[in-house]
C-alpha cells in the first residue's frame, strides 16, 4: 500500500503536467487559427491547376486512357497566358508547399528549361505546362526538362491566381520570377 501511495504521489505532478494549459512564450499577435494549416497540408488553399485543367477539357474521358499519358493530354492551351518577359516580384504564397513553373513548348519556355534544369531539379519544383499543340511538342518538353516533374495545367486559372501574363516563370513562396 504504501508503494502504491509513493507512486501516485511521483506521478501526480506529471499527469497534472499533461493536462496543463500550453505556456506563451511569445505572441506576436498575429496568431491564426490551426485548421489554416490543416488546409495547406491537404492542399485546400492552393487550387489544383491540372485537375482544372481536366474538367476544363471538352471531351469524353476513356476509361483505358492513361491520365499519365501526355497523348492523353492534348491540346494544353491558355488564353490569358503567353511567352514573354515577366517583371521580378515579391509576393506570399505561405500555402505553396514547394516551387512551381509555368512553361510551354515554345522556343523561348525550351531556353529557360535548359538555363535553369539543374536548378528545377535541385528544388523539386513542379513544371506546369500550360500549351502544347501536339505530341512532338510535349516531349521536347519532357526530353529538355530530363527528370523534373511536369503535369498539364490550367493556363487560365494560373494566370487568374499568381496575377501573371507570360511565362516561363518560376513561383516560389515569395517570388515571382524569370
Amino acid at each position: 500500500m504504501k508503494s502504491l501511495s509513493t507512486l501516485i504521489f511521483i506521478l501526480l505532478p506529471v499527469i497534472n503536467a499533461v493536462h496543463a494549459e500550453p505556456i506563451v512564450l511569445f505572441d506576436s499577435g498575429k496568431t491564426v487559427p490551426t485548421f489554416h494549416y490543416k488546409q495547406i497540408l491537404q492542399g485546400n488553399s492552393i487550387p489544383d491547376f491540372g485537375k482544372m485543367w481536366a474538367t476544363d477539357k471538352a471531351v469524353e474521358v476513356d476509361e483505358s486512357n492513361d491520365p499519365k499519358d501526355p497523348a492523353n493530354w492534348l491540346p494544353v492551351a491558355t488564353t490569358k497566358l503567353s511567352p514573354g518577359l515577366i517583371k521580378s516580384r515579391k509576393v506570399r504564397f505561405d500555402q505553396l508547399v514547394s516551387p512551381v513553373c509555368i512553361i510551354g513548348s515554345d522556343e523561348k519556355s525550351l531556353a529557360w528549361i535548359k538555363k535553369y534544369r539543374s536548378v528545377l531539379l535541385k528544388n523539386n519544383v513542379l513544371c506546369w505546362l500550360v500549351s502544347a499543340k501536339n505530341l512532338d511538342e510535349v516531349q521536347q518538353v519532357i526530353t529538355a526538362l530530363s527528370g523534373v516533374s511536369m503535369s498539364p495545367a490550367n493556363g487560365d486559372a494560373i494566370a487568374k491566381f499568381f496575377s501573371i501574363k507570360h511565362y516561363p516563370v518560376l513561383i516560389t513562396q515569395r517570388f515571382i520570377e524569370q
